[in-house]
């Protein structure tokens, strides 16, 4: 049987440095790289709130129906008013589907035919996820804005 004059490889002392070191730089780089994650699913979150208050408020003008819309964790809700009766547009999932947590008014937003916010249509909703946060206000003339 022939031996290899030369033994090519690495030692175990060469491969516990390089997993050291790479140990180092994962702990170096996680805490960034987690900000900005929760960073984008916060972002992700408010975009929703946003897309479903433009969808609202376009039904409103559209079929020309004082339309509610229901800002839940769980649920987004789109209900039409038709007289005493209200119908249920579109519903989708809440922040809380993605993790986040919604706080603020329990109301629901109410649109005229118009686009414009009716009675107590403005607030302000705060997401959060880790150390992530974001402002949805509505102001009472309906007019959105994320901080």
């Amino acid at each position: 049987m022939r031996r290899c004059s030369v033994c090519r490889g690495f030692s175990l002392p060469e491969l516990l440095l390089v997993l050291v070191i790479l140990g180092g730089l994962t702990a170096i780089a996680l805490p960034p790289v987690r900000r900005l994650l929760d960073g984008i699913a916060v972002q992700n979150g408010a975009r929703q709130i946003q897309a479903a208050h433009f969808r609202a408020r376009m039904h409103a003008v559209a079929f020309g129906q004082v339309t509610l819309l229901d800002l839940g964790a769980d649920t987004i809700r789109i209900r039409s008013v038709s007289g005493l009766d209200t119908t249920l547009t579109w519903q989708g999932p809440g922040p809380a589907a993605d993790g986040l947590t919604l706080s603020g008014p329990a109301h629901p937003l109410v649109y005229s035919p118009l686009g414009l916010t009716m009675g107590l249509s403005n607030g302000t909703w705060h997401l959060s996820y880790g150390a992530a946060s974001r402002d949805v206000i509505v102001s009472r003339l309906g007019r959105l804005r994320i901080r």
